[in-house]
């Protein structure tokens, strides 16, 4: 689920939360939804309403789990020379 959500921050697109549900098809989806909260929660991700669509949350990575996340690519690239 991670990685969905960064690749999707990356490649600058958006991903609802639906959309994450969806691609988490090795999962049911209220196991999912309390994935997605808990991660919530813990300050992983975020949740943006959208302008057009208030029902739809987009979820984001925080500014927290992206610096985490550049950390761990760094420390990937460092090991494998």
């Amino acid at each position: 689920m991670m990685l969905l959500v960064m690749s999707a921050y990356k490649l600058n697109e958006k991903l609802s939360v639906e959309g994450l549900k969806t691609k988490l098809f090795k999962t049911s989806r209220p196991k999912s939804a309390l994935i997605i909260n808990e991660a919530c929660e813990k300050g992983f991700f975020r949740l943006e309403k959208t302008s057009t669509d208030q029902r739809i949350k987009n979820i984001m990575p925080s500014e927290t789990f992206i610096n985490e996340f550049k950390e761990y690519l760094n420390t990937l690239k460092n090991i494998s020379y």
